[in-house]
């Protein structure tokens, strides 16, 4: 007689991680430095600052300003999305640009750990949002 026994253990239960924690506009308003460089490499395009508040209404907005042009400046917008920020700039001309360029504009997603912001942006034509550069970013926040 031949007997087949089969058992079943059971599977320890795994949790799933816990989510990080949602940002908070106090998490994100303040000066920064940060450099823009091409996807796929570190090459630096551009080198900036930034400051990130709030309106009168509670929302994120802020300016940027290129280090080639600091006399000028981009402003952006921004929305809290769980633990990242995405961040929308309204139509510029970039600095330095020959006469008829037409203007652009930005939009970047960024995460931070600590006082380091790391991120990724897509520059278009305002126009027609024709992708013109894709590329990554990283920020330090100033005291």
């Amino acid at each position: 007689m031949l007997v087949l026994a089969v058992g079943c253990a059971k599977e320890p239960k795994v949790e799933a991680p816990a989510a990080p924690a949602a940002l908070t506009v106090t998490d994100v308003t303040g000066s920064y430095t940060g450099s823009t460089m091409a996807n796929g490499t570190d090459s630096v395009l551009s080198t900036w600052t930034s400051v990130a508040m709030t309106n009168a209404a509670g929302g994120l907005e802020g300016k940027l300003m290129d280090a080639k042009a600091p006399t000028d400046s981009v402003a952006f917008t921004g929305v809290l999305s769980a633990d990242s920020v995405i961040w929308s700039s309204a139509p510029f001309i970039p600095a330095g640009a020959p006469a008829g360029t037409p203007q652009m504009k930005w939009i970047a997603v960024g995460h931070v750990s600590g006082n380091t912001w790391t991120g990724t942006a897509v520059t278009m034509i305002a126009a027609t949002d024709s992708v013109t550069q894709n590329s990554h970013w990283t920020a330090t926040r100033t005291p």
